[in-house]
């Protein structure tokens, strides 16, 4: 795992030669599932209230919501898989889909680790029940809540990047260069949302209070 995390050319080019093995990646990425679920926990109860509550016409979107929340790594995996063998063949990249989707679920080692360090420092920082009523602690909450979600994810989507970047120059045959924009066209959209997000939060906490 050492290697994977801080030399991932190396590990990737030690399993260029080898034939293509799912089970580890699907083993990261059901690791990240279950942090998922730990971090999602509030949203999945509260789908699962809605069901009790909501007219029996509106639960297949209840249970689309509920899904898709649960298993958003499993999404995300296929997603980053599909779009960097998209990308990839404007440079012409040779390879199986296969490998680029094993390659990548790999590279979702460092969201574990990062789910991990959320879920921690969410507990740390949870508002008493009281607070809840008072406008000015619910904004600095909201507000330091967006500043850890963005301070941790930032990071490690650049270190996904980092093990992409290496895992694509040898799941599709790529120059260092070509991987680089094949994996950070979309990683760089992806932190570029979640910028907005954050100034969003921001904006928004500052309106609450009356701030602006």
């Amino acid at each position: 795992m050492r290697l994977l995390l801080f030399s991932p050319d190396r590990f990737f080019a030690e399993r260029a030669t080898r034939p293509v093995n799912l089970k580890t990646p699907f083993l990261i990425v059901c690791g990240l599932f279950l942090v998922e679920i730990g971090g999602n926990y509030d949203a999945i109860t509260t789908y699962a209230r809605t069901l009790e509550l909501a007219d029996p016409s509106a639960h297949p979107i209840v249970y689309a919501g509920l899904f898709a929340t649960a298993l958003s790594p499993f999404l995300a995996w296929v997603s980053y898989s599909a779009v960097f063998y998209g990308v990839s063949y404007l440079y012409r990249g040779r390879g199986t889909f296969l490998r680029t989707l094993v390659y990548v679920g790999y590279g979702c080692a460092p969201l574990i680790i990062g789910g991990l360090l959320h879920l921690a420092l969410f507990q740390i920082i949870s508002l008493p029940v009281q607070d809840h009523f008072i406008p000015a602690r619910v904004a600095a909450h909201t507000t330091t809540v967006a500043l850890i979600d963005a301070g941790i994810a930032i990071p490690v989507l650049l270190w996904c990047g980092f093990l992409w970047t290496a895992g694509m120059c040898h799941a599709r045959s790529l120059s260092a260069r070509q991987a680089l924009v094949t994996v950070f066209v979309p990683v760089g959209l992806a932190i570029g949302a979640k910028i907005v997000w954050l100034l969003w939060k921001l904006v928004s906490a500052r309106v609450y209070t009356g701030v602006l």
